[in-house]
C-alpha cells in the first residue's frame, strides 16, 4: 500500500500540496485526476522519492519515501508524460536493459528479461532500432518496458496519453489495464481525461493541491467534476 499522511508540500513561497490523506491499495486501479496545474504530477513525484514531503509522510508497503528512497524506488516505476525524459541509451535493447545493469544482474538474466518484455509488448521487431528514430507510440512502448524488466510492485502513468494519437491512446490503455488485471500490477492513471477512467477501480480528485473526491467511480458525478474544472 502506498499511504500518504498530512503531506504538504511547499515550492518556493507557496503550497503546491495542502494536507494530502490518502492510500493506494494494492493491486487496485486507481486513477489520480485534475486539471492542468492542480497538483497531480506533483502528488505522484512523492510516491517513488523524486520529491519529498515539506510536512507529513509518505510510505510504500511501510517503507518511508525520506529514509528508504532506494527501496521505494525499486517497488515503484514511473512512465512520464514525454518518454523521451526517461530513454537513456540509443539502442532500444540496451535501453530497457539499462535499469537491471546498474543493479548488477548476470547478463543472462538480463538478455532474458529484456526478450520476454520485448515479446510481451510486441516491439521485438525495433529491438536494435535507434529509439530516436522511433514513432511517440513506440518511445512509449520501450520506455514502459524497461520499467517492467524492473519488475516493479506498483506503476505510475504520468498522462500517458496526451502525446498519442487515438490507436496508440486505445493501445496503451489497454497494456495498462492488462497490467492490473492479469499480472496484478498495482496501477496508478495520472490523467486530465474523464475518459481514461472507464477501467479505474478507484478515483482520486484532485484542485488546488487538495483533495476533492476519493471514492468508487459510481460515486463521481458531474457536480464534482464541474468544481475540480474538468470537462464531462
Amino acid at each position: 500500500m502506498i499511504k500518504v499522511q498530512n503531506l504538504y508540500y511547499k515550492y518556493e513561497d507557496k503550497f503546491i500540496l495542502e494536507n494530502i490523506n490518502i492510500e493506494v491499495k494494492e493491486g487496485f486501479y486507481t486513477a489520480i485526476i485534475g486539471s492542468n496545474g492542480s497538483g497531480k504530477t506533483t502528488l505522484i513525484k512523492h510516491f517513488n522519492s523524486l520529491l519529498l514531503p515539506t510536512k507529513g509522510t509518505v510510505t510504500v508497503d511501510g517503507l518511508s519515501t525520506k529514509k528508504d528512497s532506494l527501496e521505494v524506488r525499486k517497488m515503484v516505476g514511473m512512465l512520464f508524460q514525454n518518454p523521451e525524459d526517461q530513454l537513456i541509451n540509443s539502442v532500444v535493447e540496451e535501453d530497457i536493459a539499462f535499469g537491471l545493469e546498474n543493479l548488477n544482474i548476470s547478463s543472462k538474466e538480463i538478455i532474458s528479461r529484456v526478450d520476454k518484455i520485448l515479446k510481451r509488448l510486441y516491439i521485438g521487431h525495433i529491438a536494435k532500432s535507434n529509439v530516436n528514430m522511433l514513432s511517440a507510440g513506440q518511445k512509449q512502448l520501450v520506455a514502459l518496458a524497461g520499467i517492467l524488466v524492473m519488475k516493479p510492485k506498483y506503476i505510475v502513468f504520468d498522462e500517458p496519453t496526451t502525446l498519442l494519437d487515438p490507436k496508440n491512446k486505445k493501445n496503451i490503455l489497454r497494456i495498462i489495464n492488462q497490467l492490473n488485471k492479469k499480472d496484478r500490477i498495482t496501477i496508478i492513471l495520472v490523467t486530465n481525461i474523464i475518459a481514461d477512467l472507464r477501467h479505474a477501480d478507484n478515483i482520486i480528485i484532485i484542485s488546488d493541491g487538495k483533495i476533492i473526491f476519493n471514492g468508487k467511480k459510481n460515486k463521481l458525478n458531474k457536480k464534482i467534476i464541474k468544481k475540480a474544472g474538468l470537462d464531462a
